[in-house]
């Protein structure tokens, strides 16, 4: 293989740093402020985030070249164009601990405040959103179906469904659902009978195992059988 030398370019070699965590590893040794912050894809929120807390997988083994981005633009184009009306989501460049947003100038020995895992996921009937783990299981039956429906935040989800259908209605009237981190979801004949749905004849939820039998097989579960009172009656009008 022969080489190719450009005599005529003063600018050979590039003094150019690439823009990969990878690549700058050996220079991050010595500067005091290792690191740096990058526009990066945060598929719960449908938008890009900016900083340097991005998952720790996005910034080695090459993923750096796919993940991370100094524009923000080429982060929205590639994985959220025509999806999120606000991408970025955030463009303040991080200067410590990703906690310490939360956190305030809360002294030392103060016991740090608690940070929740919330799910939130649409309600399709009811145009508000759940807080749980109880959403129907083709909602994250692949990646795009779960940046479609499931978010960490109520602003998310909201924003997602309902913008133009009652943005204020779904933020203030969000349904606690319940919250199963033990098992896949609800399955069992046992477990669908112990869930509320609605009396179509007395227009009201209840929850006394007397569903009528249709309700409890195919799809039919997925629409007529909820884990609390309030989804079932947001969802029907009752109550």
């Amino acid at each position: 293989m022969s080489l190719q030398r450009y005599p005529a370019r003063g600018d050979c070699p590039a003094s150019e740093r690439a823009v990969s965590p990878e690549a700058e590893d050996e220079a991050w040794h010595s500067d005091p402020y290792p690191l740096r912050n990058y526009y990066f894809p945060d598929f719960q929120r449908n938008s890009c985030g900016y900083g340097w807390d991005y998952p720790a997988w996005m910034g080695y083994n090459g993923y750096e070249k796919h993940y991370l981005f100094t524009l923000g633009e080429e982060c929205c184009s590639k994985y959220f164009s025509g999806v999120s009306s606000r991408c970025p989501y955030e463009d303040t460049e991080q200067h410590d601990y990703y906690w310490t947003s939360n956190a305030g100038n809360r002294h030392n020995l103060d016991d740090m405040p608690v940070a929740y895992n919330h799910t939130y996921y649409p309600l399709l009937d009811a145009k508000t959103c759940s807080n749980g783990t109880d959403y129907p299981s083709w909602m994250a039956a692949d990646e795009d179906f779960k940046r479609l429906y499931l978010f960490k935040t109520l602003k998310g989800c909201c924003e997602q469904w309902y913008t133009n259908s009652g943005l204020d209605g779904c933020t203030q009237n969000v349904i606690q659902g319940k919250y199963d981190h033990t098992s896949s979801g609800t399955n069992s004949t046992e477990d669908l009978l112990s869930m509320w749905y609605p009396d179509l004849d007395g227009n009201r939820c209840k929850n006394d195992k007397a569903m009528q039998k249709w309700m409890l097989v195919g799809e039919y579960p997925t629409w007529y059988l909820f884990s609390t009172r309030a989804q079932c009656c947001a969802a029907f009008g009752f109550c």
